[in-house]
């Protein structure tokens, strides 16, 4: 696995180095980081490792990150912020969506992201080894943002709705596993064959309305 890390990653001139500013170098470590987390989970991501994919003295992670556990909050702070941003793009605009649409307007949304940027969503949909506390503490604040959004959209579209609160937790547990279907086998789990699923799925519910 080292290797997919280390060819996945822009080889640096000494003169790039020179040339990279503060914030493009604690990005990089960021990014080096996020590569062998993604690759072997948290436990490969050694400071000795670390410092040698991104072609830096290991004083240099401390100097900006104070210590591993530091780097690793900081990067999955990162992560979770830019897949918060992609879902509140995934679902902008829905209220002006068919009542029997948005939601598989969301899901068609959220899944282009994950295309997109399949190592952020991951990192939380599949929970690297030796993953720290405050990835789950991150992914439980995530998973309550989108199941209090489940909710607000089925009572906006039927307000007669019996336990919106248990039905949204059933469809966040339906996309969640889709999601993972299409990262860990994409070439079955298609994105036209999930879109085709959810949208029959959106027509005809399973869930009971009344």
């Amino acid at each position: 696995m080292l290797s997919s890390v280390t060819t996945s990653l822009p080889s640096m001139s000494s003169g790039a180095k020179r040339r990279m500013t503060a914030e493009g170098r604690r990005e990089q470590i960021l990014d080096v980081t996020h590569a062998i987390v993604d690759a072997d989970g948290f436990h490969a991501a050694t400071p000795n490792r670390i410092a040698e994919q991104a072609g830096i003295n290991r004083s240099l992670i401390y100097q900006k990150f104070g210590d591993l556990a530091g780097l690793f909050v900081e990067l999955i702070d990162r992560e979770a912020a830019r897949a918060g941003a992609q879902f509140a793009e995934a679902i902008s605009g829905l209220d002006a969506a068919a009542q029997d649409q948005s939601l598989v307007l969301a899901f068609d949304g959220v899944l282009a992201a994950v295309d997109a940027h399949p190592a952020t969503w991951r990192l939380f949909l599949f929970p690297p080894q030796g993953a720290p506390p405050e990835l789950y503490a991150r992914l439980a604040q995530s998973e309550a943002a989108v199941i209090d959004f489940f909710v607000r959209e089925l009572l906006r579209t039927n307000q007669q709705l019996h336990d919106p609160e248990y039905t949204a937790r059933v469809l966040h547990a339906a996309g969640r596993e889709l999601l993972r279907l299409h990262l860990s086998d994409p070439q079955t789990a298609t994105v036209e064959r999930l879109r085709t699923f959810v949208r029959r799925f959106g027509s005809e519910p399973v869930v009971p309305t009344g």
